[in-house]
């Protein structure tokens, strides 16, 4: 009708005014290709960044340790341009691990170690060769290397408050020597709080903050770790990290097939449009293809109508279209299969012939089981997380294997293991899949176990060759050795006869005793401290008194000494500690803290040793005080402080010095208390020759005052001021044979000069 023909012409000029808009849209095709463009970009990056974790974590795999592979490939070419191998260069972070217990600490260590955990030691005789091979080596990375001695054994006790002390070593020809560098330069005491960083010369934070005195250093945070001789850590860091970059891939690349299929879309929308604006309402004859449509159901219902069998024909040939497809699409899989199934039977015979080799060349050498190694088999093919190891059970006398059940000797034991009675009812591909499964969990299993065994095994090495180094550094025997494996036995016998003699219960009745000994002689120390300052004080005192006595300047002023204490948190933390530790070993422990009150004494006594940086201000008391003098007037008022004579005419300066050097000579003899000191006569050399005679009359009065009996030397030009201070004058004479003399000067007395 009329009405529907208008109604689908407004449709038509609707659908071709939107095509009209989208090819009016320019930027509607270029957006997709620039989503196409980023998405691809993204997957690109994602692929690389994907590359590139595995192949960091292969590299890591074929190797131990956790040194950069930019620098291990370094290393091996240098290496082999000198003709050495890996395991003559080794990185120090290849020799060093952190401790179990002190993995916190991680990342503070790499950080102190900085560039010498990345240092690759050599052997000095190998120093020469190496520097002359390496010279025509190109490197784009610049490695730092340090030719040092092997075979030395370490003398110093690692503390396990500081960097080394909290560190294993693997078992090298460098480790003596490793431990002497370690403790002479990284000897930094491990504090929890940054406040105790400033009580030790060198120290340590847990955030990696260091300090040296007045230097310190931090940040640096996020830095790979290149320490320790095995890296199960970090590749189980990469299998994580790989996992995630797996899934960024897979986003990236379903993001890319979307936006590509978004650009296909839009190019099929514009081609559409293209078609749809060049037609007119007119070219679309919609009754003509109405009146086709119903003349052909038409003919469909007749056709129907005359035969019934029709459509069940229709549907039989539906189903078997269909199932034309799916069988070539399984014909397309089972062609693959089959490939697939080749190449697998290929390499399943290789590895039949191979197996089958290693169990001939076995039966040859007449190699059997052990009952221990059966169970310990059937343990890792049944998936028993409590599997045994193959060491844990003896072998039977005969050697033969034992077992019964699943370790039956009939026919394969794995197989016996796998196919048990849960699979006899499988079919044979089922049971192929399970004992695949089981395969793949036991070669995994076994693989762990190897490594867990192999690493168990150089841990107990290097920890055998740390306890003998030690035990020959501390008593040397000439025929003893420490390589762990020729000196075992050595060894082993000296247990044998320490434990036969009971010398573990005599060594901790000595520790306790060395407990009571030392704490005493630190509790000494604290009371010998106080006590000295204490007598510094008192002796000071009657020297005041003596000085109360003898006028200083004038007849109005007197010189006064003052002892006052020298306020140091480093010197009160020690008393504290020291205070605090004889208070601890008075009262009863268990070993355990026996042991620790034992290490924290033995940190105080290393900070009070001949050449530690901190012995002369802990337990000098002389640093503790500080001495100052002071002129006050007859009313003990203060009128001046002296700290320097700078300022001081030469009268003033001899006077002061005369006053303090004799107060100093009585305080050192002891006995300011006696009326005279134990030796009076003092010799002066040109002294006092720089002032008038009120100065030098001052002056001798203060040494007279203090008791000593002074002889003054001085030129004949400089006498005039000294001459009415003294009870006889000499004049030292040489005659022509060049002999001196001392001879006495006469005078005129002084009631013969007042009668004239």
């Amino acid at each position: 009708t009329l009405g529907e023909t208008a109604a689908t012409s407004a449709d038509f000029d609707r659908v071709v005014a939107r095509a009209q808009a989208t090819l009016a849209d320019a930027t509607l095709k270029q957006s997709a290709k620039d989503d196409r463009d980023a998405k691809l970009v993204a997957d690109m990056n994602a692929k690389r960044a994907h590359r590139e974790l595995v192949a960091e974590r292969d590299d890591l795999a074929s190797r131990r340790g956790n040194i950069p592979a930019v620098l291990h490939r370094a290393r091996l070419a240098l290496a082999e341009a000198a003709g050495l191998n890996e395991k003559d260069v080794p990185f120090v972070g290849e020799l060093i691990e952190v401790r179990t217990e002190h993995e916190a600490w991680r990342e503070a260590f790499n950080l102190a170690l900085g560039g010498f955990a990345t240092t690759v030691l050599l052997d000095t005789a190998h120093l020469a060769r190496f520097r002359q091979a390496i010279d025509s080596v190109p490197s784009d990375v610049r490695v730092r290397f340090e030719g040092v001695p092997v075979d030395l054994s370490s003398t110093s006790a690692l503390d396990p408050g500081t960097l080394p002390g909290r560190l294993e070593f693997a078992a090298s020809p460098f480790d003596g020597w490793l431990r002497e560098r370690l403790a002479e330069q990284f000897a930094f005491v491990c504090v929890d709080q940054a406040s105790h960083l400033s009580q030790y010369a060198k120290a340590l934070t847990r955030t990696g903050q260091m300090s040296a005195g007045a230097r310190g250093a931090h940040g640096g945070h996020g830095r790979a770790n290149v320490l320790g001789f095995t890296n199960t850590r970090h590749l189980a860091d990469l299998d994580r990290r790989i996992e995630a970059a797996r899934d960024r891939l897979r986003q990236a690349s379903e993001a890319f097939r979307g936006a590509e299929l978004g650009l296909t879309a839009v190019e099929e929308q514009t081609a559409a449009a293209r078609i749809v604006t060049g037609l007119t309402w007119g070219d679309v004859d919609v009754m003509a293809a109405r009146a086709d449509v119903a003349r052909w159901d038409d003919v469909i219902s007749q056709a129907r109508e005359a035969s019934p069998q029709l459509d069940e024909l229709r549907d039989h040939a539906d189903a078997l279209d269909t199932q034309i497809d799916a069988l070539n699409g399984d014909l397309g899989v089972t062609r693959q299969q089959a490939i697939d199934l080749h190449a697998c039977w290929e390499r399943v015979s290789d590895d039949v012939d191979a197996a089958q080799g290693i169990i001939d060349a076995a039966d040859d050498r007449g190699d059997l089981l052990t009952a221990a190694q059966q169970d310990y088999l059937d343990a890792v093919l049944n998936d028993d997380p409590a599997a045994v190891t193959p060491d844990q059970q003896p072998a039977s006398p005969d050697g033969s294997d034992s077992s019964d059940g699943n370790g039956s000797s009939d026919g394969d034991p794995a197989a016996a293991s796998v196919a048990g009675p849960a699979t006899e009812t499988l079919s044979p591909d089922e049971r192929l899949a399970v004992f695949d499964a089981a395969m793949s969990r036991a070669s995994g299993r076994l693989r762990h176990d190897r490594e867990s065994a192999h690493l168990a095994v150089d841990s107990g090495m290097g920890s055998l060759q740390t306890i003998f180094t030690g035990f020959v550094a501390r008593w040397p025997d000439p025929n003893l050795g420490t390589d762990p494996d020729a000196s075992y036995r050595d060894f082993e016998r000296i247990l044998d006869a320490l434990e036969s003699e009971r010398l573990h219960q005599l060594e901790a009745q000595w520790r306790r005793s060395l407990l009571r000994m030392s704490g005493a002689d630190l509790t000494e120390l604290e009371a010998t401290i106080s006590r000295s300052l204490r007598e510094i004080t008192e002796r000071i005192d009657p020297i005041n008194q003596i000085l109360a006595t003898l006028p200083f300047a004038d007849d109005g002023h007197r010189l006064r000494i003052d002892a006052s204490r020298v306020q140091s948190t480093v010197v009160a933390r020690f008393r504290k500690d020291l205070r605090d530790l004889r208070a601890l070993l008075q009262t009863d422990a268990s070993d355990e803290e026996r042991e620790q009150r034992y290490a924290r004494m033995a940190r105080l006594v290393d900070r009070i040793r001949p050449g530690s940086p901190d012995r002369a201000d802990l337990i000098d008391v002389r640093r503790h005080v500080r001495l100052s003098a002071e002129k006050v007037d007859l009313d003990g008022n203060h009128v001046a402080l002296y700290d320097h004579i700078g300022e001081k005419s030469g009268g003033e300066s001899q006077e002061l010095v005369a006053f303090i050097v004799g107060a100093a000579l009585r305080y050192q003899l002891g006995d300011a208390g006696a009326d005279r000191p134990r030796y009076a006569p003092v010799f002066l050399d040109e002294a006092l020759i720089k002032a008038d005679a009120q100065f030098s009359g001052r002056a001798i009065g203060a040494w007279r005052g203090l008791g000593f009996q002074l002889v003054v030397g001085a030129p004949n030009d400089k006498v005039s001021a000294l001459e009415p201070h003294v009870d006889a004058s000499y004049v030292v004479v040489k005659d022509a044979a060049g002999r001196s003399r001392a001879k006495a000067v006469v005078g005129v007395p002084d009631d013969l000069t007042t009668a004239a």
